[in-house]
Parts: structure tokens; C-alpha cells; sequence
């Protein structure tokens, strides 16, 4: 997967032709529009071209007890699929190397009789995996790592096996050691992200994915790094970043600067909050991109995407007309009925639109973009559209959005960015709470004390009584939780984080103390209910 798009310096298209023409690392990050822009917009926050930019560097290294708290490899999960099973072998009969790649392996070298008895097995395995004996391949590689376990080379050829014999999970973990043993090894890193290609078209890679579902189904990570409400799961050089135990974002580690990347400048541009939600998030030493979908869409199934998107260094060797002109040429070479206008040309500035029509391949599909250079970065905007053409009036409203996007120092839009983060937070957690009080209601209809507790802080516990939640199952089928949590008001201090939660009448329901990255609600709300 990432490395066709090496060779492409800017992506062309969005997400709907992305197999199309960038079936590598590149990700173009879209966010949902509505169908149409009325005059009077609903209200808008700025939005802002990056990631937090604490999840900008590499985690910190953790003892191993962390990595060991998370949950561990389970027997099945979404890696285990028979597309990953069945197709992955048949891709890579030629990926174990006819000799073995010193690149991949940094390890200390071995005596002259273990480094003799490993190239035996190591022949024996690939002569295994040719033949497609599986099993066998298998025995002679995992020998040859209980002598040599640093062996890139090994744990990527052991991978290939373990792949074609059905067990994608023992794959994918030695895919993963493979490339932490060297991220620059190109076999395992292929086959690597040919997996993570395979969980992300499943949407596990998604913003807010739950982090339960994350860690099930690619089992016990890497690398562990918990910081409270923050949280960094690491799969091989990729991390995954939580906040509040949803997926953030994620970082592509390869070839990033010790102390992370930093921003100079940035676009900030206005975008409904209330249409709109992020979807989707990913940094690399090459790239940032953030995509919003509408509420009731996903990156999966997208009628309308708008990204944003930066391009970390093209500045410094190009400008925003010869970005444009690039992707005007590749267009033209793809498709026959491609219509591209230009809008406004400068060579720092450009904005323009293209569209293709509906084909046996393809929905027809339609795209106006800006690219702005910055000190050092092109920041890219562009909204998307598949099926039916914009009408005029859409359309001018969208271009009206792209044209008042400002370009921003990078202080400027940590402030914006600070904000976003806070409510989306806040989103979060309102969700979160929502869902959890639908567990409690089942637990006070069932009369359970003693599993309710745990929600609450310490100090309230002693107030949960079995006739509390007698008088209380009584007045649940009035309740409604959406209703309950209608709004939350966060607030984060160096020492504490916490959450007021407020009904449909602006109420304080209950307010969530936060405790080593868990959240616990301090009132029992049930007494107020029985009152």
C-alpha cells in the first residue's frame, strides 16, 4: 500500500478513486457537505489543517508492563478474514527474498554454527512456502527465530506462512515485528499495510471507533503509552491515538523527526459542526489529512467528503500551479470526458473544479479544490461529490467556503484546533454517557448494586441501595438518556478533568470526575429522580 504512493508526490483525487490512483500510504482526507448551503448558514467553528499536536511525535518507550494491560491477541477478529487468509499468500509467493536481506536485519550477528544452522532452515522454509507447504514453512521459521529473534527477514517470511495456512492472526503479528525491526524494509512493509488496507476498508480506523473494538480485533499491541484520557496503541510503526478511549487519529511513525513534526502556518476555514463530524485522521512524515463525513455517513458509504489536507515540505520545491498542473494532466490521461475549470490561478493560489461523468467503473463524480502554498507546506481544501450534479446555488456556496479559507501561523490555529478538540470531547463524551446509562438502567431494572457502584466515585457509593433502585426501576420507562445527557460542559485543568452533563432543560445532571483516565460520575442521579 505505501509503496505505489511513494512514487506519486500529491494525490488527484478523493477517497472514491483512490484505489483508482493512489493504492498507497496515500490517505485523501474528506469531509462530509450538506446537499445544499442554505443562505442563512447554521453556526460555524473554524476548523484547522492539523492534528494535536501532542499525537505529532513518536510515544514515549513504556515498560512492557503496559502493553501487557491491554487486552490480548484474541483466537479471532476482523484480521481474521478469508481475504486475508486466502488472498495474501497468493500475492506474496515472490516476497520472501531468494536471500536473506541483511537491511532487515539489525540484530547482533550469530556464531558461525547458528548463523549456518538458520540459512539451512531459512532455505528449508523457503523452498516450503514455494511449494506452499505451510506447515512445514512454519516449523523451519519459528526454529530459525528461536536462534536469530531479531531477524526482520524471518518474522516477514513466517508472516507469508502463517497467512497461507489460515491463521491470519499469527500473520499479522509477525508482519508487525518485521517492520518495527526495520520500517524500511519494503516486503514486510507491503504486506503489512495489504492488512491494515484490509481493517481500515472495515472501518476500524475510523475516528471514534471504540477502543475495546480497536484493541479485539488487532489484538495485544506493540506498544503501550497511557497518559490519562490520552492513550497510544502502537501496531508495528503505526500508532493509534485515543482520546477518551475513541480513536483520535494516527501517526505513521516511518522517518518522523525525534522530537515530531511542527507546523509553520495552516488553513482555517468554516464548516457546520452540526452537519459535520471528523472521520478520519492521519499524519505522516509525507502528509496530514483529516476527513469529515456527515452524521449519518461514514467513510465506507459517503454521498458528499470535504478534506483537508496538508503536503509537509512541497513548498520548498514547488507551487500550487504546478500541483494543479499535475493533477489536471493525470486526470486527462485517466479519463476520456474529465472537465476541468480554473477558477483563480496564481502560483501560490489556485482554485479549481473537475468533474467525470457515471461509467461502468465509477458514479459520476465532481470535486472543487484549492491549494494554497504556505511557508513551507501546499495546504490542499476540496470538497466532493458523487451522483448528481451541484446546482448553481450549492455551488456557489461551496466555492464561497473554499475561497474564505485563511492561511494561518501555526499559533493561530493551535488556537482553533485547542477548541475543536474540547468539543469534540465534549461530543464524546455525551455519547459515551448516553450508552452507559442505558447499561445502568438495565442494571437498576435487574436490581444489581454491587455492578452499578463502579460508575460512581467512591465517596458515592455507599448511596446505591437495592430500594434506591427499586423506587427508581419505577420511573425508567418516563426517562429517555439521550434526554438526560443532552449537552456536556468540560473543563480541563493541569491536575483534573471534569464534565458537567447537562439535561434537555440545562440542567446539571451529574458531573464525571476523571481518575487515571477513567471517568466516574459523583452524584447519584437516581436519587434526584426518586425525589
Amino acid at each position: 500500500m505505501f509503496s505505489t504512493l511513494l512514487q506519486l508526490p500529491f494525490p488527484i483525487v478523493s477517497r472514491f478513486l483512490f484505489a483508482r490512483f493512489l493504492s498507497g500510504l496515500f490517505v485523501i482526507l474528506v469531509c462530509a457537505a450538506p446537499t445544499a448551503v442554505a443562505q442563512d448558514k447554521p453556526a460555524a467553528e473554524k476548523n484547522a489543517q492539523e492534528i494535536d499536536p501532542a499525537f505529532a511525535a513518536p510515544p514515549t518507550d513504556k515498560p512492557e508492563d503496559d502493553a501487557a494491560k491491554m487486552p490480548a491477541k484474541p483466537e479471532t477478529s476482523a484480521v481474521d478474514s478469508e481475504a486475508a487468509a486466502a488472498e495474501m499468500p497468493a500475492e506474496n509467493e515472490d516476497a520472501v527474498p531468494a536471500e536473506e536481506d541483511e537491511q532487515a536485519n539489525p540484530a547482533a550477528p550469530l556464531s558461525e554454527e547458528d548463523q549456518a544452522k538458520v540459512d539451512e532452515l531459512f532455505t528449508q522454509a523457503k523452498q516450503s512456502i514455494q511449494a506452499k507447504e505451510w506447515k512445514e514453512a512454519i516449523e523451519s521459521l519459528e526454529a530459525a527465530l528461536a536462534i536469530a529473534p531479531g531477524n526482520g527477514t524471518y518474522h516477514h517470511a513466517l508472516g507469508v506462512a502463517y497467512m497461507g495456512d489460515q491463521q491470519p492472526n499469527a500473520g499479522w503479528f509477525h508482519f508487525r515485528q518485521a517492520v518495527r525491526l526495520n520500517p524500511d524494509y519494503v516486503p514486510a512493509t507491503v504486506d503489512f499495510m495489504k492488512t491494515w488496507k484490509l481493517l481500515d476498508a472495515q472501518g476500524v480506523f475510523n475516528v471514534g471507533t471504540p477502543l475495546p473494538l480497536v484493541a479485539q480485533t488487532l489484538g495485544k499491541p506493540d506498544q503501550a503509552d497511557d497518559q490519562g484520557a490520552r492513550l497510544r496503541l502502537v501496531y508495528g510503526f503505526m500508532s493509534l491515538n485515543f482520546m477518551n478511549s475513541q480513536l483520535f487519529s494516527i501517526l505513521d511513525m516511518r522517518n518522523l523527526p525525534p522530537d515530531g513534526l511542527h507546523a509553520v502556518d495552516g488553513l482555517a476555514f468554516d464548516l457546520p459542526r452540526e452537519d459535520w463530524k471528523v472521520a478520519y485522521r492521519i499524519l505522516s512524515a509525507a502528509q496530514g489529512n483529516t476527513e469529515y463525513v456527515r452524521q449519518d455517513e461514514n467513510l465506507q458509504r459517503w454521498t458528499e467528503l470535504f478534506a483537508s489536507q496538508r503536503f509537509i515540505g512541497a513548498a520548498r520545491t514547488q507551487t500550487a500551479q504546478d500541483v494543479m498542473d499535475g493533477i489536471r494532466s493525470r486526470l486527462e490521461k485517466a479519463f476520456e470526458d474529465v472537465e476541468f475549470t480554473e477558477i483563480k490561478a496564481t502560483p501560490d493560489d489556485v482554485f479549481f473544479r473537475w468533474s467525470i461523468g457515471k461509467s461502468a467503473s465509477h458514479p459520476a463524480q465532481q470535486e472543487l479544490v484549492r491549494l494554497v502554498a504556505g511557508q513551507h507546506d501546499i495546504h490542499r481544501l476540496a470538497y466532493t461529490r458523487k451522483g448528481e450534479s451541484l446546482d448553481d446555488d450549492t455551488l456557489s456556496d461551496w466555492q464561497a467556503l473554499l475561497a474564505d479559507a485563511e492561511l494561518m501561523t501555526a499559533e493561530n490555529l493551535r488556537e482553533y484546533l485547542a477548541e475543536e478538540g474540547r468539543k469534540q470531547q465534549e461530543q464524546q463524551l455525551r455519547e459515551i454517557s448516553v450508552q452507559i446509562l442505558k447499561k445502568q438502567f438495565e442494571l437498576i431494572r435487574s436490581g444489581d448494586v454491587e455492578a452499578l457502584k463502579p460508575f460512581f466515585t467512591e465517596d458515592s457509593r455507599d448511596k446505591i441501595t437495592a430500594d434506591l433502585l427499586k423506587q427508581t426501576a419505577e420511573q425508567l420507562d418516563e426517562l429517555d438518556p439521550a434526554e438526560m445527557v443532552n449537552d456536556v460542559d468540560l473543563s480541563i485543568s493541569d491536575d483534573a478533568a471534569r464534565a458537567r452533563l447537562l439535561n434537555k432543560k440545562g440542567e446539571v445532571f451529574t458531573t464525571l470526575i476523571q481518575t487515571d483516565g477513567r471517568w466516574f460520575a459523583e452524584q447519584v442521579w437516581m436519587e434526584t429522580i426518586v425525589k
